[in-house]
């Protein structure tokens, strides 16, 4: 009978820790997210819309050849593409965690367009991987950030991006959307203003971290309201942070966001 006793109190301890194992939501670098904080708590005006996370750089990434703003040794293929007016200049970044390439697409057309982007990923001269995202409602004369990841090592990637005509119903608002950035020790607080008539919806923007002019980390966040949007006439602001050791000197921001007819 002390046998089974002992045996029940055991069963009932592993049972336990095995439930308080399963609920502990682990992030990538395996801490338990932290809350996320609200616009109120901040005394901000924009809600975040989900945790900031930041990974740091893979110090075993080949940057003796790099190209500028990265931290890997890739390169674009010669047989990549863009539609005639459509400038493309890539970024890959490699971490701990991810392998990406980042397409930071400048819309040179003359006029406002939708872009559809496909990523082939190579190593060797052998396909090891390919995605395909798109981005609406780009206006003439603005930059927009595409984010495209790959499972597998490579070190050479092609890209094809087609622009095409807005649709009815889809409305530039980036070119109206004035961006301030501060930048203090680990993080920088992104301030977006909507001088247009036409609200922002669900505004997004990406991070480059750079130390003495070398990329060392990106991250993300969105910016807007509890209504998902930045009203005309209205600033909202949230905040991007990095963990990567010995931190950053300079930082570049892109952003996006979307109108409608319907506004």
């Amino acid at each position: 009978m002390m046998k089974k006793a002992i045996a029940l109190v055991c069963a009932i301890l592993m049972a336990a820790t095995a439930l308080t194992a399963c609920g502990r939501k682990i992030t990538k670098n395996g801490d338990a997210p932290a809350p996320v904080s609200s616009a109120a708590d901040n005394n901000q005006t924009s809600s975040v819309a989900q945790p900031v996370t930041s990974t740091p750089a893979s110090s075993a990434a080949d940057t003796s050849s790099a190209p500028v703003g990265s931290n890997v040794k890739v390169e674009a293929s010669k047989n990549s593409k863009a539609s005639e007016g459509i400038k493309v200049e890539g970024i890959p970044f490699f971490d701990d965690y991810s392998k990406n390439v980042y397409l930071l697409i400048t819309n040179d057309s003359g006029k406002d367009c939708n872009l559809d982007i496909n990523v082939d990923f190579f190593k060797d001269g052998k396909n090891v991987g390919t995605t395909s995202n798109y981005i609406d409602a780009v206006a003439k004369g603005t930059t927009v950030c595409g984010e495209f990841s790959c499972d597998e090592d490579f070190n050479s990637y092609e890209y094809k991006v087609v622009a095409s005509d807005l649709s009815s119903y889809e409305v530039p608002v980036d070119q109206d959307l004035a961006l301030e950035v501060s930048q203090l020790t680990n993080k920088v607080i992104v301030s977006l203003t909507n001088n247009g008539k036409t609200p922002a919806n669900y505004v997004w923007y990406d991070v480059f971290f750079y130390k003495n002019g070398k990329l060392v980390d990106h991250n993300y966040n969105y910016c807007y309201d509890d209504d998902s949007e930045i009203k005309p006439g209205a600033t909202e602001r949230s905040e991007c942070s990095t963990s990567v050791e010995g931190g950053f000197d300079d930082a570049k921001v892109y952003f996006h966001g979307e109108g409608d007819n319907n506004s």
